[in-house]
């Protein structure tokens, strides 16, 4: 009886389940599509999406899916998505301290060098288990006190030269790359190439600021400061414009009145001359000498080979570092990861080459890139573009991966986790959409995977280009909405 009984159980489970895709309600995403393209919000913009079987390719909904559009930061999918596939989810950077020539007695007849391989998470907070930045220069310091050396005749090298000498890519803006999201990618990179500014407001808005600090300290860097007093509550309205390659930065906008100091993220300009001039200055107070000031190689011929290490330094593994990538929206991750993705296939670095392999990866697979033509990994340069299509077609092609459990968990749950965690709770979305949000000035968009009420797995890419802009609160709520209904499926 008691088998029967599960049975019969069973049967009625399965007869409540429904078996395709509620037509209705794919009808009724439709046409909010269409209505939503139609509105006054997008009188002068372009919406397209694109919604994709992944187990078929079948397309269920689409809307000037072969656009090529500004994609944001659902592009980090596509950098995630390659590394992974190309690397493995067990891949790990290394970091090494060596020196070459010879130690006598206490001396080291030659060079110390910081050798790194890309590492974006190098001193980085976001992983347990892993040294901070400060930690990381005790222990390189210990390392260098335990060989004995007690002088350096040459110098401390960042030894950046694994990838190319281009941190940025040529579309980024003025007005991003000084800031922290905008930060440059080296071979060498250090506490994600993160300061922070602390300004001092005045009393009185339009009052003048001042810069009473930097965390961490850089006394080699200077300020031309700008920034003046702003509104109670008004934020960080500050832009900070600074080279890669300089010590210089120009503060411009506001901070908040009625506080003691405010502080303001920024990029390092060089993280790598940062972290060996620190490195140096950590020797010197272990009472450790060097002869020279710190110095950063793009290229290094040949020399690596004569090197002795000290210590070997392994970062966390990719699966771990692509998922902060997509739940955090690390713009320096992604770009680290392009170009790692970039030297693995192509044996080529540089944005362009970079970018060039990964559409070659993804063709070859049989993936259309046609309308593919992004321009970094991150999703930073407003002139890089693709195609809902594209993204969903890439997508589907990693879920036949043997690295997609591994990606297909890096993508945060709505109404969960990451940059989409606050977003459709209480509706059957949270729990059953995985999603990577995307905003550049005049675009949002989502991309992702649905698990729908019959079971099935979509792919997805929704990308609202030049929307009214005075309603990106607005447009965002609807394109929420339009990932709400198609887990209602």
């Amino acid at each position: 009886m008691k088998q029967l009984s599960l049975i019969i159980w069973l049967l009625i489970i399965d007869a409540t389940r429904p078996d395709t895709i509620d037509s209705a309600a794919l009808d009724q995403f439709k046409d909010a599509v269409v209505e939503l393209q139609n509105s006054e919000l997008m009188r002068h913009g372009t919406l397209s999406v694109c919604v994709k079987e992944v187990s078929s390719g079948k397309v269920l909904s689409a809307m000037n899916h072969q656009q090529s559009l500004p994609s944001a930061s659902t592009l980090k999918l596509v950098t995630t998505a390659t590394a992974l596939s190309a690397l493995g989810g067990d891949f790990t950077y290394k970091t090494y301290l060596e020196y070459d020539g010879k130690v006598e007695n206490d001396t080291l007849k030659g060079n110390l060098y910081l050798r790194g391989t890309g590492d974006p998470t190098l001193g980085s907070d976001r992983f347990k288990g892993y040294p901070s930045d400060a930690a990381l220069l005790r222990r390189w310091t210990e390392a260098v006190r335990k060989a004995g050396i007690r002088y350096v005749q040459g110098q401390i090298v960042a030894d950046a030269s694994y990838f190319d000498d281009q941190p940025l890519a040529d579309s980024w803006i003025w007005g991003d790359v000084g800031n922290y999201y905008g930060a440059g990618v080296r071979g060498l990179n250090f506490n994600e190439n993160l300061y922070r500014v602390y300004f001092r407001p005045g009393q009185n808005q339009g009052d003048p600021t001042e810069v009473i600090g930097t965390s961490p300290s850089m006394p080699y860097l200077t300020f031309t400061n700008r920034v003046t007093t702003g509104e109670a509550g008004s934020g960080d309205q500050v832009i900070i414009y600074s080279s890669p390659i300089g010590n210089g930065a120009v503060l411009t906008g506001t901070v908040p009145r009625g506080v003691a100091s405010f502080s303001v993220k920024g990029a390092i300009p060089d993280a790598a001359y940062y972290v060996v001039s620190t490195l140096q200055q950590s020797l010197l107070s272990d009472s450790i000498k060097v002869a020279n000031d710190a110095a950063v190689w793009s290229s290094v011929p040949n020399s690596q080979n004569n090197r002795t290490v000290l210590d070997t330094y392994t970062s966390p593994a990719l699966r771990d570092i692509t998922k902060e990538t997509n739940w955090w929206s690390i713009n320096l991750y992604a770009d680290a990861l392009l170009k790692t993705a970039g030297k693995q296939l192509a044996d080529r670095s540089d944005f362009d080459g970079a970018t060039e392999a990964v559409a070659n990866y993804w063709q070859k697979k049989g993936v259309d890139v046609s309308g593919f033509y992004i321009k970094d990994g991150s999703g930073l340069s407003p002139t890089g573009s693709l195609t809902t299509q594209n993204i969903t077609d890439i997508l589907n092609a990693a879920a036949k991966d043997k690295a997609y459990n591994d990606f297909y968990r890096s993508i945060a749950v709505m109404g969960q986790s990451g940059t989409v965690r606050n977003m459709g709770k209480g509706t059957r979305a949270a729990g059953n959409v995985r999603a990577k949000s995307g905003s550049i000035e005049g675009t949002r968009a989502y991309a992702g995977y649905v698990n729908t009420r019959s079971g099935d797995r979509l792919s997805f890419s929704i990308i609202a280009h030049k929307y009214q802009p005075e309603n990106s609160r607005q447009i965002s709520r609807e394109l929420v909405q339009l990932m709400i209904q198609l887990a209602s499926l």
